[in-house]
């Protein structure tokens, strides 16, 4: 989840800069006309400013917007070990279609590892994989609960296997 969300924050980022250069330049138009009395000078600040705001804003905004939104997803996704394709069309605004097409998008740029899609749903491979799924019991020769993974788990503290081998 740290790598959706970094990504989505250096997008968020560039378009923070865009806005800081629009009000450094502003300010510094500001500073020129009203301090120094340079209006010649102003004419490029507001110029450069304006121009970072109108065109740079969009075009990053736009060029970034279907990328946002499959990182959206993919944060989505990996708060929950399954999540069903109606489930994320309905939280971006899309059709579950369209939803499979952004969850294949993280899937193939490493957004989401170790997920997998199984109908109409995205899950974690080892859902699908009992070989992989965690399991918590009590052991029945000493009484301690333990996890573990696959088939056959041993008892850390007295040694004993379960399920019990016949």
């Amino acid at each position: 989840m740290a790598d959706a969300k970094k990504e989505l924050n250096r997008v968020m980022l560039s378009l923070y800069i865009i806005l800081a250069i629009f009000a450094v330049c502003i300010v510094w138009a500001v500073y020129e006309a009203a301090v120094l009395g340079d209006y010649i000078m102003m004419i490029p600040g507001l110029v450069i400013g304006f121009m970072a705001l109108v065109f740079g804003v969009p075009l990053i905004w736009l060029r970034n917007s279907e990328r946002r939104v499959n990182l959206r997803v993919a944060v989505i996704v990996l708060q929950s070990e399954r999540t069903a394709f109606s489930v994320l069309a309905g939280s971006v605004g899309c059709s579950d279609a369209e939803a499979r097409n952004k969850v294949v998008w993280c899937l193939n740029n490493g957004y989401l590892p170790g997920y997998v899609i199984s109908g109409q749903e995205v899950l974690l491979s080892k859902l699908m994989d009992p070989n992989l799924q965690e399991h918590a019991v009590e052991c029945p020769n000493c009484g301690a609960s333990f996890t573990y993974v696959g088939k056959i788990g041993q008892c850390p503290y007295c040694g004993d296997y379960y399920p019990p081998k016949k």
